[in-house]
């Protein structure tokens, strides 16, 4: 579960902040898009929601947790349930995409099942032929989804995608739909951010950012 309660994120350079007096609640097990114009906010609320940066007001709760009374094991914690990616993932570029791929969960202490759970994704994601492929030997389009497959792998509480989804081809935009509707059964809150909805066939929550403001226009419905 992810809730924000009049939150308000900065300006990296400061003056007016980006977003203000924020409030929104997601729930477990619920997909929720983000959607607004270019300069809109998006990538600030990214990084609050995936805790690369504090608001300077409100309360902010992710995973369950009230991160503004965690101290910095409880963050770790709450990082460990939490899978993220930028527009631009942070790969390796010089390791293979299987070892991109197993670094979230080795990270979480998850060794044991890393490697299987890594070749779930590849594979559902139609790019296990990648596996053993240097990243830096990729195509663009396959980076983005080895990005997707490591915010996914081992089906973290909460998910955060920036961008990558509506950057992809249309047939490997379905899959990475099709994958993210899977994990959301299992219990995992999908978060995705972009400039349109990706009109998927079960309706998210859709919320539109717009002005340093957020207005909730949809409902989920269940699949």
């Amino acid at each position: 579960m992810i809730a924000l309660f009049d939150v308000t994120i900065p300006h990296w350079e400061g003056g007016e902040p980006v977003v203000c007096g924020l409030s929104l609640r997601m729930d477990e097990s619920s997909w929720h898009e983000i959607v607004g114009p270019a300069d809109s906010g998006k990538t600030a609320l990214f990084d609050v929601l995936t805790l690369r940066r504090r608001p300077t007001k409100g309360k902010l709760v992710v995973a369950g947790r009230n991160v503004d009374r965690l101290k910095k094991g409880g963050l770790a914690k709450v990082r460990r349930d939490l899978g993220s990616c930028p527009q631009r993932p942070a790969l390796l570029w010089e390791r293979t995409a299987i070892e991109n791929v197993v670094l979230p969960m080795v990270v979480r202490g998850d060794r044991e099942d890393a490697l299987q759970a890594a070749e779930e994704v590849l594979g559902f994601l139609g790019i296990m032929h990648e596996r053993d492929r240097p990243i830096a030997q990729m195509s663009s389009q396959c980076r983005a989804l080895v990005g997707v497959a490591m915010a996914t792998v081992g089906a973290p509480k909460v998910i955060v995608i920036d961008g990558i989804v509506e950057q992809l081809e249309p047939g490997q935009r379905g899959v990475v739909l099709s994958w993210l509707e899977r994990l959301r059964k299992k219990g995992s809150t999908i978060v995705l951010l972009g400039r349109r909805p990706t009109n998927r066939r079960c309706d998210p929550v859709v919320w539109r950012l717009r002005d340093g403001a957020i207005e909730r226009t949809g409902e989920v419905e269940r699949c």
